[in-house]
């Protein structure tokens, strides 16, 4: 049965008051740095960076680490950054979103890296700047992504194979919507939402037109509204729904529940589909590549899960070497956690029971796990223009929010993201 929906009242005046508490405890005051490395991360720890650890103290013995762990959403983010700000105890961090990494570098929050990476023949990748691998402020390395994060869609098969419906190989967006439609039933909803439309039309810098936002691009009111028409239509998820409950950080659970069926994601995910006690389902999940866009093919993934340097830490030297052992000897522990490795160090065996758990033919269609992600090459959009971002981004997701609520037509919605955007992106320039 499905769950009771939440009306749009309830849910904006839950958004209201969620407004009202944007300060979280316990994240107060400086105090005395410990010798022991502190790290931060969003990852739990038992989903790999604990054995990360293990392993560089082990490699390291004169070091000793302490992994905290973050929420990655937007109270835990909240969180390290009051943190970060208040002089707590950090060492290293992890940054996920383009958002709060334009923020905390842009904030003083990120050490110099650059000369580092130029004097490591290991690292040379990240100075890159065709297929970015590295976030650089006035041209210094700040940030570097410890992964590789291609999306793709996630099928219950069980349900598949109950609606005859194909697994594709290759899709349109259309054809994603006719497919969230024949798997819509009593139970279940087809999809949870819609990829990204622009992102897989336009690319990387997709907001951005010069010294403009590019939201006047057909492509952005075409997302929002194949998103309205899906909600109403019943073959996506009700956003109120999705706002009350929180779906954006939990939808594994409403996944794994059977309450949606088509659940566009990124390799983070699978660590929550072969565990069975802690996580319990009874299908097998399979692997289809994200939709097509007018012939566009980005794959709307990116290289992520940046890792930084606080610049007060007086730990540096040890800092950096628990970076580098991350991004390169310490890469395989973090597959449990769905993490791809960045540099591509790891080979395809271990990408499977890494991603997949030691069983994975009897919770995976490993067929298409092999063609979707190890055998793809996805074009991967890594952004490296962030002017203005952290507004632009609350500017989307709360017109979208509305759009989808359905208080608000998408053209209309669209139209003030981009007055927003323009501002934004004007402001930020100014003050370069």
């Amino acid at each position: 049965m499905r769950r009771k929906r939440f009306s749009r009242r309830e849910v904006l005046a839950g958004l209201g008051a969620g407004a009202l508490a944007t300060v979280v405890p316990g994240c107060s005051g400086g105090g005395a740095r410990s010798a022991v490395l502190q790290v931060w991360g969003g990852v739990p720890a038992a989903s790999g960076p604990a054995n990360v650890v293990k392993a560089f103290e082990q490699r390291f013995p004169q070091y000793k680490v302490n992994y905290t762990r973050f929420v990655n959403d937007a109270r835990g983010n909240l969180k390290l950054d009051t943190a970060l700000q208040g002089g707590v105890d950090i060492d290293v961090y992890f940054t996920y979103s383009p958002a709060s990494l334009a923020l905390r570098a842009g904030s003083g929050l990120a050490a110099d890296l650059t000369d580092r990476v130029t004097q490591d023949p290991q690292l040379k990748v990240f100075l890159d700047t065709d297929q970015p691998r590295a976030y650089l402020d006035d041209g210094r390395i700040k940030a570097l992504a410890t992964a590789r994060e291609p999306f793709f869609v996630l099928f219950n098969e069980k349900l598949r194979q109950q609606a005859d419906v194909d697994l594709p190989q290759q899709w349109t967006i259309d054809e994603y919507r006719e497919t969230a439609k024949k798997l819509t039933t009593a139970k279940t909803i087809g999809a949870y939402t819609v990829p990204d439309v622009a992102r897989i039309a336009l690319g990387p810098n997709y907001w951005y037109d010069g010294d403009r936002s590019n939201f006047g691009d057909p492509h952005f009111e075409q997302s929002f509204r194949i998103g309205q028409d899906m909600i109403r239509e019943g073959s996506a998820f009700p956003w109120t729904e999705v706002l009350a409950r929180h779906l954006d950080s939990y939808q594994q659970n409403s996944f794994l529940g059977e309450e949606f069926h088509l659940w566009p994601t990124a390799p983070f995910n699978l660590r929550y589909l072969y565990d069975p006690k802690k996580f319990p389902h009874d299908f097998k999940v399979s692997f289809a590549p994200p939709p097509t866009v007018d012939g566009q093919d980005w794959n709307g993934g990116s290289y992520n899960n940046f890792v930084m340097v606080n610049p007060k830490s007086p730990k540096a030297e040890a800092a950096w070497e628990f970076v580098k052992f991350w991004l390169t000897e310490g890469s395989t522990p973090m597959l449990a956690g769905g993490k791809l490795p960045t540099l591509g160090n790891v080979t395809d065996d271990q990408v499977l029971t890494g991603m997949l758990g030691k069983e994975p033919e009897k919770y995976f269609d490993v067929e298409s796990f092999r063609r979707v992600v190890l055998d793809a090459e996805p074009k991967l959009a890594t952004d490296t223009r962030l002017a203005g971002f952290p507004e632009i981004t609350l500017a989307v997701k709360q017109q979208k929010d509305l759009c989808w609520l359905g208080e608000k037509d998408p053209g209309a919605a669209i139209r003030e993201v981009r007055r927003v955007a323009d501002a934004a992106i004007a402001r930020n320039e100014r003050s370069s």
